[in-house]
C-alpha cells in the first residue's frame, strides 16, 4: 500500500512571470482539445479521431489590494488595463513543497477582468480570464 498525499488549496502557491501571487484566492483551468471523430460509409461507431486544436483556458482570482497590481506584476503599463499591451507569462501552480508535483501552463495571455465588490465583510475580488498554449510538469 502507498502513501497518499492530499492538497487543498491552503498549501498550493501561484507564481506568475516567476512572481508569487500570494493574492491568489482562487485558479481554475481546462485543457481543450478539438478532436473530431471520422466516420466510414455504412459505420455507425467512429473508426478513427481526427487530430484537433488544443487551447487551455482558465482564470484566477485575486483579492484586491491596489490598482492595477496584476497589470504592475506583469511588467505592463500601470496606466490602464489592455491585454494587448500585457506580455505573455508562465503561470504555475505548486502543490506543497514537492516541486515534482508541479505543473505550469506556459505562453498565458490575459483575455478579460473583472471585479466583485459587495456591501459586506467579503473582500473585494478581481476574476482573471486567461487563454495558454500548453501545460506541462515541473517548475517553470
Amino acid at each position: 500500500m502507498s502513501n497518499y498525499q492530499y492538497f487543498s488549496g491552503a498549501n498550493v502557491f501561484i507564481r506568475i512571470a516567476g512572481q508569487p501571487l500570494i493574492e491568489c484566492a482562487g485558479l481554475s483551468y481546462s485543457l481543450q482539445n478539438s478532436q473530431q471523430p471520422i466516420y466510414g460509409y455504412g459505420s455507425t461507431v467512429f473508426d478513427a479521431v481526427l487530430p484537433g486544436r488544443e487551447i487551455v483556458q482558465g482564470n484566477f482570482v485575486i483579492n484586491y489590494t491596489e490598482p492595477n497590481y496584476l497589470v504592475n506584476l506583469l511588467g505592463g503599463s500601470g496606466g490602464s488595463f489592455n491585454t494587448f499591451l500585457l506580455p505573455k507569462f508562465n503561470l504555475s501552480i505548486i502543490f506543497g513543497d514537492d516541486s515534482s508535483k508541479s505543473r505550469v501552463i506556459q505562453n498565458c495571455f490575459l483575455i478579460s477582468m473583472g471585479q466583485t465588490i459587495q456591501i459586506s465583510e467579503q473582500a473585494i475580488l478581481e476574476e482573471y480570464s486567461f487563454i495558454g498554449r500548453n501545460i506541462i510538469n515541473g517548475v517553470d
